[in-house]
């Protein structure tokens, strides 16, 4: 099993010290997210997600960093392919790259993007993650997409590493999909359901991932926030890692903890080794 922390710092000095705890306590991924505000309280400070990274990765020395996740409402894969492939340098090697469809209005509405349905969110989606994953991959040959069409690309330089991991986003059948046929790595989290129905389900939305897979392995995310606490107690951090490890998951992302979850969070973190 793997460890990850995320963080949406309300600063660099808040994002430095958490990178130097995720590092010395042996977390294996560092990430922050990607939104131009926080949907519920506009007072809530919100960074640039791939500007912290930098920060990050020019900062760090041993653990990855990444975005979980991307925000296709306001980015285009033109450009994030050439931010993640800066990163990457910047990193020496160590940048994962999260996408998604994105789901808040107030990312919608600060891009100025019309709320698309469901079916274009989708289709968006895979073309989206298509393209990124192509020019990562060195193909610069035009695209002629509906949504995402683009001529006389150049990526120079390449990546650091061979294949910069992509870890989509994912919950409905065609999403899944996505994963199946260009992702590392998939990432599935709660949002406002219960522990017991996000667990049922994810499940059955990783039996329709193993059938586009088709034997293919690749990296299994929960991203654990909302009826999800990882910071109740000692004992509830165990028991969702043996819960979420049964159906498959190796990788498990947490919050940076709260005040008030402090001091389970020293405990964890001072023997994550054991959790593994």
């Amino acid at each position: 099993m793997r460890f990850g922390l995320k963080v949406n710092p309300a600063g660099w000095e808040d994002a430095a010290r958490w990178a130097k705890v995720a590092e010395s306590v042996g977390f294996d991924g560092l990430w922050t997210g990607d939104n131009l505000r926080n949907p519920r309280d506009a007072a809530i400070p919100v960074h640039d997600g791939p500007t912290v990274i930098a920060g990050w990765a020019a900062t760090t020395s041993r653990i990855r960093v990444g975005l979980l996740i991307a925000n296709m409402v306001f980015r285009q894969p033109t450009v994030l392919a050439k931010a993640a492939t800066t990163l990457d340098h910047i990193s020496g090697g160590r940048f994962d790259l999260g996408i998604g469809s994105g789901v808040w209005p107030t990312d919608h509405g600060m891009a100025g993007t019309p709320v698309w349905t469901a079916r274009e969110r989708t289709d968006r989606l895979a073309e989206f993650v298509a393209v990124v994953e192509r020019l990562l991959s060195g193909d610069v040959s035009d695209h002629d997409g509906p949504y995402y069409p683009y001529t006389l690309a150049a990526m120079t330089p390449g990546t650091i590493q061979e294949r910069l991991p992509l870890i989509v986003a994912a919950n409905a059948p065609r999403a899944l999909a996505v994963v199946a046929a260009h992702a590392d790595g998939w990432v599935t989290f709660p949002g406002a359901a219960t522990e017991e129905e996000f667990y049922a389900k994810s499940i059955e939305r990783a039996k329709t991932l193993d059938a586009g897979l088709a034997g293919r392995q690749i990296r299994r995310v929960l991203l654990a926030y909302g009826q999800i606490d990882p910071w109740a107690s000692e004992d509830g951090f165990a028991r969702l890692v043996e819960r979420y490890e049964s159906i498959g998951f190796n990788e498990i992302v947490v919050y940076a903890p709260k005040a008030h979850e402090q001091a389970v969070f020293d405990k964890v973190s001072a023997k994550l080794d054991a959790y593994r």
